[in-house]
């Protein structure tokens, strides 16, 4: 934790060394972002997945001089952490996001800028290759649900070709939605009594991302 508030730190002096008179981005704009996500808050969850992998693009169109809106789509994959694996369980879950996106860009030099940013909408979240301890389980519990999250992001991109930008981002995503480990079928291989499962499932992400602004050609 104390390492994700000193990157945030950082990447917040960029804002507050930025330039007087920046550079004009295109209105219209495509971003995409990939990163392996760190599952946290919920020890339950924590203890029955590992993020592999969190990928995603959107599409946004500049309000002002600085602020931009767009939609979104992302997708992340969790494994089965190794206790189940162990035991030759190799349950996955897969969620995928529709979203809003509103942010705001900030040069700190000629060919930097700082993004911060806040996603929130809906997901779908589907377990797959489920291994009951029985027969007479399958069909008994939801293999699937929905939820609503936000996610709070901060970047930093550098251009290197016009109208093209290459960086890294810290984000989290917070899921509106406890982990039912009965879902999985995971509450008959696990005891959940001797681990905590009051917080919502959430993940902190580190990854690379990209811009690419949409200009007419003249």
């Amino acid at each position: 934790m104390r390492i994700i508030l000193s990157c945030l730190l950082i990447l917040s002096g960029f804002v507050f060394f930025a330039q007087d008179k920046a550079p004009i981005l295109p209105r219209f704009s495509v971003r995409g972002n990939i990163g392996i996500p760190k599952v946290t808050s919920s020890e339950a969850f924590r203890n029955s997945f590992s993020g592999v992998i969190t990928t995603d693009a959107n599409v946004n169109c500049k309000v002002f001089s600085k602020l931009f809106v767009g939609v979104g789509y992302s997708y992340t994959y969790y494994k089965t952490q190794k206790y189940f694996r162990d035991k030759y369980i190799n349950t996955n879950l897969q969620s995928q996001y529709a979203y809003l996106k509103i942010g705001y860009d900030h040069f700190f030099s000629d060919d930097g800028f700082v993004t911060i940013s806040l996603n929130g909408g809906y997901n779908f979240n589907q377990y797959r290759s489920i291994s009951y301890t029985s027969d007479t389980l399958i069909g008994k519990y939801p293999t699937s649900f929905n939820s609503s999250f936000v996610e709070p992001m901060i970047g930093v991109y550098f251009i290197v070709d016009p109208n093209f930008a290459i960086g890294g981002h810290l984000s989290y995503n917070y899921n509106f939605s406890l982990f039912d480990p009965k879902y999985p079928g995971y509450d008959k291989w696990f005891n959940y009594g001797q681990v905590s499962n009051k917080w919502s499932m959430s993940m902190i992400t580190l990854g690379f991302g990209f811009y690419y602004g949409l200009e007419r050609k003249k």
